[in-house]
């Protein structure tokens, strides 16, 4: 999702640690059984949480969907998305509300949480004169369902109380053959013969191809059990909540690349593995740069060098050979865009007063790197102490690396590290990045 933070994604991929990490803080500490949080459902109905606290945790395939209730089904449990935890609006990770103009604004929440049955998910964004012509954002339409293939294909009939539609998984296989097929023909030299029929284009009648069967969508969820003023029982995830349809990744050197058209995405190829910008409107489909920032994709395809350029790719296959592509993880960086600082594998030992953090400066030619220790005491007056930050430059990329360590400065009470990239000349601060260290403190 384009606007999702370097630490929303550090999140989602090591997830499942960081859940059960968060719940067993929740269920020692005293503090959190003595203010009990609340969450508010889209109609206005207050929850609570249930006392003692009651934990729990998935991570399995979507089994149905209750849209009336923002609930959804997985590994026997409704979890049920409120619109708001402690007045936070609670959103899903890894899902994407399509804006107007085709970009990703946000993510799914309780008041779009009808976005993410598949009725809504094909067929979308199809006005032409609205939307760039190469497909950059515009969305084709899901070529995967959120259940998997068998119980997606069953006739409503047939399930009562299931959310099912035959005719919009029809859709959904009629969307993978005709982009598939197109964007094979794009990238054809660069793949094997036999390519179609690997990936279900049995023969040249399209009543011999048979749709590659999937499973369904993942969600991973950890929260606590919350009431109602009934006593009614609901699964707040208050810690997180993902969803993706699957988190498949590829690796390599890039063969072949072709832009798209009014009915063709962008797509590339690594290996026999055909590559695919995704199209559903649910999910991401975006290039991400040195220390992950959001590259625009005509940047990407200036960039990539086939033959020589080596990429990593996040996103859900169809078949073995086919993946719709969520997120592109590259060295490239963006020369229309400002300066982009990361860090991370923050160390904070408070009792040798010493800091450890690592980072990147995507564009640190003719600025210097200065971190700002902030301190906040229980008087509440905050301290900033700064210190100059020794870079190393990459002679081929021309990104630098930097691995801060502060010795003797008292971090007791060490909340924040501002990291300032400011002119050489000027001392204008030309980008900031503040990150909260407290949870890194030891």
């Amino acid at each position: 999702m384009k606007n999702e933070s370097n630490q929303t994604r550090l999140n989602r991929r090591s997830y499942i640690n960081r859940a059960r990490t968060a719940a067993l803080a929740a269920l020692c500490s005293l503090g959190a059984l003595a203010s009990a949080q609340t969450a508010v459902m889209l109609d206005g109905r207050v929850l609570t949480q249930k006392v003692p606290l009651s934990l729990f945790a998935t991570e399995g395939p979507i089994w149905n969907l209750d849209i009336a209730n923002q609930g959804i089904f997985v590994t026997g449990k409704k979890i049920t998305i409120p619109a708001t935890v402690n007045g936070t609006p609670l959103l899903i990770s890894g899902s994407s509300v399509i804006g107007q103009d085709g970009e990703a604004h946000t993510g799914i929440g309780a008041a779009e949480f009808e976005r993410l049955a598949d009725t809504h998910a094909i067929g979308f964004d199809r006005d032409v004169a609205q939307v760039s012509a190469n497909l950059g954002p515009r969305r084709l339409g899901a070529t995967r369902s959120v259940f998997n293939t068998l119980e997606a294909r069953r006739d409503m009939a047939s399930a009562p109380g299931l959310l099912r539609d035959p005719a919009a998984q029809a859709a959904i296989e009629q969307n993978y053959f005709q982009i598939v097929q197109q964007c094979y023909q794009a990238n054809a030299a660069a793949l094997p013969a036999d390519f179609l029929d690997r990936v279900g284009f049995r023969g040249t009648d399209p009543a011999g191809w048979t749709y590659p069967v999937t499973t369904g969508g993942t969600l991973k969820s950890a929260g606590h059990v919350y009431v109602d003023a009934q006593g009614n029982e609901y699964f707040v995830p208050d810690i997180e909540v993902v969803i993706e349809l699957a988190e498949n990744v590829a690796s390599g050197v890039v063969t072949s690349v072709a832009r798209g058209n009014g009915t063709r995405p962008d797509s590339f190829v690594i290996g026999d593995l055909l590559l695919v910008f995704n199209q559903d409107p649910r999910f991401s489909a975006e290039v991400l740069g040195l220390g992950e920032a959001v590259i625009p994709r005509e940047e990407f395809f200036k960039q990539v060098v086939t033959g020589q350029t080596n990429i990593d790719v996040i996103g859900h296959m169809i078949s073995e050979h086919v993946i719709f592509v969520q997120e592109v993880l590259t060295e490239f960086t963006d020369p229309n865009a400002g300066i982009h600082i990361t860090a991370d594998r923050f160390n904070i030992r408070v009792a040798a007063n010493e800091s450890r953090w690592r980072g990147t400066v995507d564009k640190p030619q003719g600025v210097r790197l200065v971190a700002v220790l902030i301190s906040t005491p229980p008087t509440g007056v905050q301290t900033r102490r700064e210190f100059n930050v020794a870079m190393a430059i990459d002679p081929l990329t021309g990104a630098a690396t930097y691995d801060a360590r502060i010795r003797g400065f008292n971090v007791a009470n060490l909340t924040h590290i501002e990291m300032q990239a400011r002119n050489i000349t000027t001392g204008v601060i030309e980008a900031k990045e503040l990150f909260d260290i407290t949870p890194f403190r030891n």
